[in-house]
């Protein structure tokens, strides 16, 4: 919450001193960071959730299709050479925003780790967290590199399913795959702890 509003703060000033709305995109990317922690607190804590095996499945879905956001934002930092804004403030800028979004990623990867404990080992919950930054770190690739949108699942399938299949057997694809995916993954380890000290 402090995160946001600083951030939001950050946002006004600059657009009051520059005139210009360019970074206002980093807001509505904050709110699709916001929603795996939406969808994750509800599997965890919603009763009628988790005892319908068909809302959990839409649910667990639809954390899979958004969790990349999460991490996404710190990706914007390739705005920082717009013309439009001074560079060092432009770059504070857009990291208070990226540490909120990862922080929400983390908290919500958290949460699924919780789910997953109930049912398996910790050594096999590591394993599915890992595989699912990995597929996270693809996810970003796609939203950065290709333009996708978690929602082409539904609304361009054909061009989603297209590129995936056209970059997935490139070297670069895996090379940022692994990057981001690691990014994630090391992100979860090194917070985890901290945030297991508080009720989340």
């Amino acid at each position: 919450m402090i995160l946001t509003i600083l951030g939001t703060i950050t946002l006004l000033g600059r657009i009051v001193y520059t005139g210009t709305i360019f970074f206002t995109f980093l807001l509505w990317n904050l709110f699709l960071a916001f929603l795996p922690v939406v969808f994750s607190k509800t599997l965890r804590y919603s009763q009628k959730i988790s005892t319908s095996k068909f809302l959990s499945a839409l649910f667990i879905i639809l954390w899979l299709l958004f969790i990349p956001n999460s991490p996404y934002i710190i990706t914007d930092l390739k705005h920082v050479d717009n013309d439009y804004g001074i560079q060092v403030f432009d770059f504070l800028l857009i990291l208070i925003f990226a540490v909120n979004g990862l922080l929400m990623g983390v908290i919500s990867l958290l949460d699924i780790f919780h789910l997953l404990t109930h049912k398996y080992s910790t050594k096999i919950t590591h394993f599915v967290i890992f595989s699912i930054c990995l597929l996270g770190g693809f996810g970003i690739f796609l939203g950065r590199f290709l333009r996708f949108n978690s929602w082409d699942i539904i609304s361009r399938p054909d061009i989603l399913f297209y590129g995936i299949f056209h970059t997935l057997f490139m070297k670069e694809t895996w090379m940022w795959t692994l990057i981001f995916g690691g990014f994630m993954w090391i992100s979860f380890v090194a917070i985890k702890p901290l945030l297991k000290r508080k009720t989340i």
